[in-house]
């Protein structure tokens, strides 16, 4: 199937996917946030208006954490478009979220038979194989996208991919699950973020489907999510004199391009040492290269690409290895942007050392009951515990991944020695 988003925008960009730790840009790749479109939130009567877009949690509801926060989704119509790949059930559950969620709201939702650069959302659903999540929500590079005058950011064109691996298989297997995924991720779209799972984090205690990481979760949206969108100062026409959408020029993305995926991952970890416990390894590496790995779903649409990063083990802080991976091991990380976008991960990882949290792919798929073919044909690959779950070395100083708990930012800034002295103790 030829992608149509491509025939519209062309070749996708070289991307920079995730966001930049505060110390070096070299570990952009693996610091992959859970961010889109942020903008910034509040109570039902708070001030929902613009700030700098390279502030990730700065939120107008202190003390909570997660920050709840929506931003400009272009304007107040939403178009949203279904790719062919996407099931029946999914595409019933996404219709049902627009209807019965989304369309009450200020927003006028609507299923458009045609993609054209005015498309908000494109929706997809293959398997992507073990990217740790079951589901995102993804702005490309090459998207129509700006920033408007009050400092929000505005995407179209974003795309949601539901991930149909049989290691996400919970999230899909009856109406309910899917119905809550597609809340979720449609949430993404007009920038409503995470809540975490309360009593985990300050907030309401009633359900949400933003709540993350919660197969057969709630269907519905909490009234504080509506009224961030309601209060939220889009853009209808005829167009304000206030605000007015302004598309950034070619090449200038700036930290606009550090945002790229919200994903509802398989996992959350409250805690350093809770994330340590979870990693089936965390080693001391060095990434000594970096080549094209695997890719899954339809070649002719759109796959998701890996990249392979062979990483040469210098110590295993935490966990186990075996034999065969004790040496080398390969971890994947998956190109969002494209296969194209090779090049820059190369150039930013050859030759960093760092921590990794790691997660054996060949365990995941024993996890799920998979075959023990596949499971043996997923042996010596790994993937991240979660989206950032890295500790880089920058010339002894630590350059802690932005992962979406928020559980490795202590250790940015330190010393290398000392973030790992911290990882061991997290161990015990």
């Amino acid at each position: 199937m030829f992608d149509q988003r491509q025939r519209l925008t062309g070749a996708r960009s070289a991307p920079t996917i995730g966001t930049m730790a505060s110390r070096s840009r070299r570990w952009l790749f693996l610091f992959t946030a859970a961010v889109l479109l942020v903008g910034s939130g509040g109570v039902t009567t708070a001030h929902h208006g613009g700030r700098n877009i390279g502030s990730l949690f700065n939120c107008d509801r202190p003390g909570v954490f997660p920050p709840r926060c929506t931003s400009v989704a272009g304007d107040l119509r939403h178009r949203v478009f279904f790719d062919a790949t996407l099931t029946d059930g999914l595409a019933s559950s996404l219709r049902d979220a627009m209807a019965e969620d989304y369309d009450p709201t200020d927003l006028a939702v609507t299923e458009v038979d045609e993609l054209t650069p005015a498309t908000d959302v494109v929706a997809h659903s293959q398997d992507y194989g073990d990217v740790g999540a079951a589901a995102w929500v993804y702005c490309p590079t090459d998207a129509p996208q700006g920033i408007n005058s009050e400092g929000d950011r505005w995407c179209r064109m974003q795309e949601i991919h539901f991930n149909l691996n049989a290691r996400y298989a919970v999230f899909f297997e009856d109406d309910g699950s899917r119905d809550h995924v597609a809340c979720h991720e449609f949430g993404h779209t007009v920038g409503l973020r995470h809540w975490g799972n309360p009593p985990d984090s300050v907030g309401p205690s009633a359900a949400t489907c933003m709540n993350a990481n919660t197969p057969n979760g709630p269907t519905e949206l909490h009234q504080i999510d509506i009224d961030h969108i309601n209060a939220y100062h889009y853009v209808a026409p005829p167009p304000s004199r206030r605000m007015k959408l302004v598309s950034l020029p070619s090449g200038r993305l700036g930290p606009i391009a550090d945002a790229g995926v919200e994903a509802l991952e398989s996992e959350r970890h409250a805690s350093l040492r809770a994330l340590t416990h979870a990693s089936d390894a965390v080693v001391r590496g060095t990434v000594v290269a970096v080549e094209p790995g695997r890719s899954f779903g339809d070649p002719g649409g759109s796959p998701l690409h890996y990249a392979a990063a062979t990483i040469r083990v210098g110590e295993v802080v935490a966990g186990g290895l075996p034999p065969d991976d004790a040496v080398e091991l390969t971890l994947e990380i998956p190109l969002f942007d494209g296969i194209d976008s090779i090049g820059s991960v190369e150039s930013s990882l050859v030759g960093g050392e760092g921590a990794f949290f790691l997660r054996s792919k060949a365990e995941t798929a024993r996890d799920a009951g998979l075959p023990v073919t596949e499971q043996r044909a997923e042996s010596g690959y790994y993937r991240l515990v979660v989206f950032g779950a890295v500790v880089g070395n920058e010339s002894g100083i630590s350059a802690a991944g932005t992962d979406e708990s928020g559980v490795l930012g202590p250790l940015d800034g330190i010393p290398f020695t000392d973030a790992l002295a911290r990882i061991r103790q997290a161990a015990r």
